[in-house]
């Protein structure tokens, strides 16, 4: 394998050095990624598919992360609890997991993670979100089977700061302040911010019997809080950045319904998070050469508490998860002649986590975990005619952990065509190696499974982009199909309805289709995406052969409409999840949901602003149910979701 991508990569650099020269004043892709703050050209953020969301579009609507990742196509939100819960992304069908998360340049996902929680990541500093789908740029470690979302926090634009407060129902309050100044020879940033909810609401609870409706009774959902706290400090000048942050992350585990909801039957769990990390870095040119180092801390620590053993496994009252990762960051850039411009990017990472608590004996008394992770990666970006229209980008990567160490590679195509047009195609083969939490469970509601193999994969996508006028509007359309073929694929099994484990499921199949499309006007704007996709297992002589994979629903769709006045906008989103599994074995099935939104916002004037609206008018939150298929359990985990929420959001610029 080795030889063979090495090979792949000689080859179409040797090929591509044959066709004509390009002009000098060509800018291929990556070369503004490090210095520009805004992309309005998409191209010179990736040749595949990408997708940017800023979230100042949607200020003071309360919008978690998750909910902003809503509107990307080809990206599901798997809610496990409802609002403020365990919330992790699936990107074409991949598994969390298989999504890689970076903040800043650093990667997010842990070891001792799953996946990361979305809902932990607070909004308020984020200036623009990028979502990458199928070719996966070298600038990013991680060959991820299923993409990236790259959050880029605010930068420093004027000194000043501002500050917004909210409510809305359930108990929920926000507050966050942030400030810029000028600090030394650069710009200093601040961001403080809050969120809390009791989570507590009444819903209809049918008993997971929906034929017998005598068993009916309205229930309480209580335990059901969080609080979020969060603050993040950077400094940086033209060649040097500092980064700091803190986030708190307290959650409450209510139980399951049905039935252990009723009175008298204990409240839940308690999961608390706090996690430090800290950054330092520095860019540079020497000739030709732009290149640059970061080196990166994180300590998190985990504990969970369950005094009546109402969730995790049977005897875990209390137990404790300590991270901590250090990792080391080379990277650079050069334009060799008119035609490349080549990128590479080393890192190294260590990871060490101490686990106490009942949860020990279970992983046969050994209660300390390491993991050392290599990634190397190349990537030429190469103007195939003299206009730069017309553009390849081949990838290599090496990536290794514990000793084992596996290639990959990618390739794109993109063409610029008449009028706006664009084709873009891109290919290549991903790998992953399973991680700790993975192999060594959660210390609540996953057991482990040290004998797992590494994840590894194909994938295809073909797209039509469109930019310019349509419709009497500013347009940006994308239609793109996407294929892919994991191998080895890992996926969350349900081994009892406490808690469950990680295996290796062999192979599966999973294509579909996406489409992004918005529009502007002078005092309308629309944004809609869908997406269409199909799963399958396709493990050989397996029950689960030609099963739906879980959490994959096959239709999923956005439409935001905008209509603008003098001081005064108003807005309505629609979202639409179609029903889909819960588990592997196509036992559980989850109702299809769809929310609609309305809202308004006021400036007062151009430093103060009101934002009120109501989320799921219709309050169908509490309505969606996992229901047993064919000869499925007589009963299911089920987690009621919120339903009809009120928000009122003042925002002070100053």
């Amino acid at each position: 394998m080795k030889v063979r991508a090495l090979l792949f990569h000689l080859v179409v650099v040797c090929l591509i050095s044959a066709l004509p020269a390009c002009a000098a004043d060509v800018t291929l892709p990556g070369e503004e990624v490090v210095s520009s703050a805004e992309y309005e050209d998409l191209s010179l953020l990736s040749p595949g598919t990408v997708t940017v969301v800023k979230p100042e579009e949607m200020d003071g609507e309360q919008k978690n992360l998750p909910d902003l990742l809503k509107r990307v196509p080809g990206l599901h939100i798997i809610e496990a609890r409802g609002r403020g819960g365990y919330t992790v992304a699936s990107v074409r069908g991949s598994t969390s997991s298989q999504v890689a998360v970076y903040i800043d340049g650093v990667l997010a996902n842990l070891g001792s993670e799953a996946a990361v929680d979305l809902s932990t990541i607070s909004v308020s500093d984020i200036q623009r979100i990028e979502v990458y789908r199928g070719y996966i740029p070298a600038r990013f470690g991680k060959a991820a089977l299923g993409g990236v979302i790259n959050i880029v926090t605010k930068k420093v634009e004027k000194a000043g700061g501002s500050l917004s407060v909210g409510a809305s129902s359930y108990g929920q309050r926000q507050a966050s302040l942030s400030w810029s100044t000028q600090l030394f020879s650069g710009d200093f940033y601040m961001g403080l911010n809050h969120d809390r909810s009791n989570g507590d609401f009444e819903y209809w609870n049918d008993n997971n019997t929906p034929y017998t409706p005598g068993d009916d009774y309205k229930a309480g959902r209580q335990h059901n809080g969080y609080r979020n706290s969060d603050i993040l400090l950077k400094w940086g000048d033209a060649n040097w950045e500092a980064r700091a942050a803190w986030k708190k992350n307290e959650r409450d585990l209510a139980v399951a319904a049905p039935g252990a909801d009723k009175p008298g039957v204990p409240e839940g769990a308690d999961l608390d998070t706090e996690q430090i990390s800290l950054s330092l870095g520095r860019r540079q040119k020497a000739g030709i050469l732009d290149w640059g180092w970061q080196v990166n801390y994180l300590d998190q620590n985990k504990k969970y508490d369950d005094p009546d053993n109402t969730v995790g496994g049977w005897g875990e009252y209390h137990n404790e998860y300590d991270t901590r990762r250090w990792d080391f960051t080379i990277d650079g850039s050069m334009r060799l002649g008119d035609c490349h411009f080549l990128e590479f990017m080393g890192n190294y990472a260590r990871e060490r986590m101490d686990v106490t608590g009942d949860i020990i004996t279970t992983l046969g008394g050994i209660d300390k975990f390491t993991q050392e992770s290599w990634s190397l990666q190349l990537q030429d970006s190469i103007a195939l005619d003299a206009a730069g229209s017309f553009l390849a980008v081949p990838v290599i990567r090496w990536n290794e952990q514990d000793g084992e160490g596996k290639f990959s590679w990618g390739l794109a195509l993109s063409k610029e065509l008449k009028n706006g047009w664009s084709l873009h195609a891109s290919g290549g083969k991903y790998n992953r190696a399973p991680n700790m939490y993975e192999l060594y469970g959660d210390g609540a509601t996953v057991r482990p499974n040290p004998d797992l193999n590494w994840e590894e994969g194909m994938q295809f996508d073909f797209g039509v982009h469109k930019e310019g006028r349509m419709f009497g509007a500013n347009n940006r359309s994308a239609l793109t199909f996407f294929w892919k073929k994991p191998e080895n694929l890992i996926e969350y099994v349900m081994t009892s309805p406490r808690f469950g484990i990680y295996q290796n499921i062999a192979d599966a199949k999973i294509y579909g289709v996406e489409l992004e499309s918005s529009f502007i006007w002078q005092k309308w704007e629309a944004a809609l995406s869908v997406t269409w996709m199909e799963s399958e297992n396709k493990t050989e002589d397996d029950y689960r052969q030609g099963l739906t994979l879980p959490n994959r629903p096959e239709w999923e769709g956005l439409l935001r409409v905008t209509r603008k006045f003098d001081k005064l906008s108003v807005f309505a989103e629609g979202h639409y999840i179609a029903d889909n599994y819960f588990d592997d074995a196509a036992t559980i099935k989850m109702d299809d949901l769809f929310t609609l939104g309305l809202g308004f916002k006021y400036a007062f004037h151009e430093n103060l602003r009101l934002i009120m609206g109501v989320d799921d008018v219709f309050d169908e939150g509490p309505d969606v149910k996992r229901v047993p298929v064919g000869n499925g359990p007589t009963r299911t985990m089920w987690y009621p979701l919120q339903g009809r929420t009120f928000y009122a959001t003042l925002t002070w610029d100053f």
